[in-house]
């Protein structure tokens, strides 16, 4: 028996198909895995038989509002359009904020255009 023979290698990088070019590529990766989980995490609490009662009374409330979201939305995508980042990334975290739990694609667009509008942020430099 030689060494090795039969035993197929085996390495940490045989699932990996692509490795991000840059830094800010990976933390970007990094940074949608981690909304992903955490979104997945909430849902499930969120779908549980404990939780409805406290889900219940905040839907009764006007915590959410689709319209008030819907706004700060479109004021997000127009502050993108005109390059005023900070003023984007404010719009679209009220969107957010705003947005029925149970607008789940409405959630996660939200999400990634804030997580885009951050990174823009971070590369772009400080003025006044």
């Amino acid at each position: 028996m030689g060494s090795g023979e039969g035993n197929p290698h085996f390495s940490v990088f045989d699932g990996v198909k692509t490795f991000p070019l840059t830094p800010e590529a990976l933390m970007a990766d990094i940074n949608t895995a981690i909304t992903n989980l955490e979104y997945a995490r909430a849902t499930a609490f969120l779908d549980s038989p404990s939780s409805s009662l406290s889900r219940n009374k905040s839907l009764d409330s006007s915590e959410y509002d689709a319209r008030l979201a819907d706004e700060a939305y479109k004021a997000g995508c127009a502050a993108l359009a005109s390059g005023k980042l900070d003023e984007a990334f404010h719009s679209l975290n009220v969107s957010l904020s705003k947005c029925p739990p149970e607008k789940a694609s409405a959630v996660a667009k939200l999400q990634s255009l804030i997580c885009l509008t951050s990174q823009q942020l971070n590369k772009s430099p400080v003025s006044d």
